[in-house]
């Protein structure tokens, strides 16, 4: 029936369908191999109790007689909508937030000034990123203050919006290589790294985890999910060089034994293990590197 309405729908022109099905949800979540996730919402398991659904939106005073007459052999709800510009309603929530003992990510769009010992990273995250005040963000930030020497060079891997290039850079990185597997991701780290004014020691590119990639750094950062951190961990030593750093998150707690497991089987040492808010981030060292 779902399949009818969306056909019937699209026919009459309307290409403009949100379409909920809690079916395809189920499906997904079976086929956990196929489609790689971590953890699921509670409010996403809430919606699979409910029935499917299609919603498409009219402008006020809008008609479209066809889409409406098919609708009728439906249950249907009509819901008037404030007009409020949503895509950017958020932006008034995202405040200066101080997210290590050295880092402040500040919103373009609003002013901060540091105070002694402080760094702050602009950020402008579009729509499609985070604001930088994740746990795995700033878990991540802290192992790289802690453990990150002024000169060396980084690998970001899954740059996003380019807040841990930037902070590396800040912390003294002579060069970060920054690759994610989106376009738009590579877009947004060259755009902050311009913000921040690192766009000369940052350099983007578009890739899959670290595959094709001919570069080699002292420290390499992957702030991922658990699956990808112990995929990537297998590849990982032939990008290290120098300390050979390893800083992962991304990590639910319950998955840490698994995720350091499998580094560890990578030839790594566990240096530290961080947590927060349900998270960790941990920090390993090739130890190949050690004897050599």
């Amino acid at each position: 029936e779902l399949d009818a309405l969306v056909e019937a729908l699209n026919a009459a022109g309307r290409s403009d369908l949100v379409i909920n099905d809690p079916g395809e949800l189920e499906g997904i979540m079976r086929a956990r191999e196929e489609h790689v996730w971590d953890y699921v919402d509670p409010e996403v398991i809430e919606d699979l109790q409910g029935n499917p659904y299609v919603c498409f939106y009219l402008q006020e005073g809008e008609d479209d007689p066809v889409a409406m007459d098919i609708t009728k052999a439906y249950d249907f709800t009509v819901t008037h909508v404030d007009d409020e510009d949503w895509l950017h309603k958020w932006e008034e929530y995202f405040m200066p937030t101080k997210i290590t003992d050295r880092f402040v990510v500040r919103p373009v769009w609003r002013e901060y000034e540091a105070k002694e010992g402080e760094d702050v990273i602009a950020i402008d995250p579009g729509l499609a990123f985070g604001t930088g005040t994740h746990a795995t963000t700033f878990l991540t930030l802290r192992l790289m203050e802690k453990y990150l020497q002024p000169g060396e060079t980084v690998l970001d891997v899954g740059s996003g919006s380019g807040i841990l290039s930037v902070g590396a850079v800040l912390l003294g990185a002579s060069e970060v290589f920054a690759v994610d597997l989106f376009e738009d991701a590579v877009e947004s780290t060259k755009k902050n790294a311009a913000l921040n004014g690192c766009e000369e020691k940052i350099r983007a590119f578009q890739g899959d985890l670290t595959e094709g990639l001919d570069v080699k750094a002292d420290l390499v950062c992957a702030n991922l999910m658990a699956d990808l951190v112990k995929m990537l961990s297998k590849d990982v030593a032939k990008h290290l060089k120098g300390r050979c750093l390893y800083i992962s998150s991304g990590i639910l707690d319950e998955k840490e034994e698994e995720v350091s497991g499998a580094i560890t089987d990578a030839g790594f040492e566990i240096v530290e293990t961080i947590h927060a808010d349900g998270w960790c981030a941990i920090c390993a060292r090739y130890l190949r590197c050690l004897e050599s």
